[in-house]
């Protein structure tokens, strides 16, 4: 987490570089499960590039605009191609990443090859993001150490501060995240088969859906999960019904793959739907 004010912009980049290494060494141990043959959940997978790609692109705005803005006054004629390659380095990680999403959607389709394709790209996103970061800190943000003088070095922090709020907010997403170790299941939620009469229950797991959203995954052993059409409600409240059904009464064939059923964000105010109640299954 970042404090509620920035002191030193070089050092505060260099500790958000830091963060994007943690995102980057579970993208990469992701990668690794899916090349031993084992699947990884897609909706993980997509959450960690999403939280990645957000929070580069607020590192990119803080280190390409907002220091720049004042670096290139003070700077030496030698930093300028290396401030001027991370730029670069940037706008190439974007390009990595929607290749990336588009090998996840290969492997959410079940297309022959996919995982390894997938596997290999995740890789290769990994390695070069850790490649920039390295080199990002080593030379760029090294040479302007000793260049940024004290009162500039207040402008730029004054300049971080716009941004403050949307680092720490991403950061707690992203601690979220790494505290959970990759496969492992989301948490628990206990539910009962719909079938009117039958009284078998079973837990399902909240999980991380696709595109920012949250999915529910269906109890082991045979049983399948449906949503209904969303009912808005007054504001911006969305309310789903889904409904749980055991080996005994598997129902009409699932729509979603994998026993996932993912609730759309409602990204219009920023918040989810809240996770069904297992009491009434809506």
């Amino acid at each position: 987490m970042v404090d509620a004010e920035v002191h030193d912009p070089l050092e505060e980049l260099q500790r958000e570089n830091e963060v994007i290494e943690n995102l980057l060494l579970r993208i990469l141990e992701e990668a690794e499960i899916l090349k031993s043959g084992k699947n990884v959940a897609s909706g993980e997978i997509s959450e960690g590039l999403r939280l990645l790609d957000q929070y580069l692109d607020v590192h990119a705005q803080r280190l390409d605009k907002d220091l720049m803005t004042f670096a290139r006054g003070v700077a030496m004629p030698g930093c300028f191609p290396r401030l001027d390659r991370i730029v670069k380095d940037h706008e190439e990680a974007k390009r990595r990443t929607r290749e990336a999403r588009v090998a996840l959607q290969s492997y959410e389709q079940g297309i022959d090859g996919a995982r390894a394709h997938l596997a290999d790209v995740l890789e290769a996103f990994a390695s070069k993001g850790h490649e920039n970061t390295v080199y990002e800190g080593d030379y760029p943000l090294s040479c302007l150490v000793t260049a940024l003088p004290p009162e500039t070095s207040e402008h730029v922090a004054e300049r971080f501060e716009e941004s403050s709020g949307s680092v720490r907010d991403l950061e707690a997403h992203i601690q979220g995240l790494l505290s959970t170790p990759v496969g492992a299941p989301g948490a628990g939620l206990r539910v009962r088969c719909v079938e009117p009469g039958c009284s078998a229950t079973a837990e399902a797991h909240v999980v991380p859906g696709n595109r920012g959203r949250l999915g529910l995954q269906a109890p082991v052993g045979g049983w399948r999960v449906s949503a209904q059409a969303p009912e808005i409600r007054s504001g911006s409240v969305a309310r789903v019904r889904v409904d749980f059904r055991c080996p005994s009464h598997p129902g009409p064939e699932p729509d979603s793959s994998q026993g996932t059923v993912a609730l759309s964000t409602w990204a219009e105010e920023g918040g989810w739907p809240a996770p069904p109640n297992a009491s009434d299954r809506e």
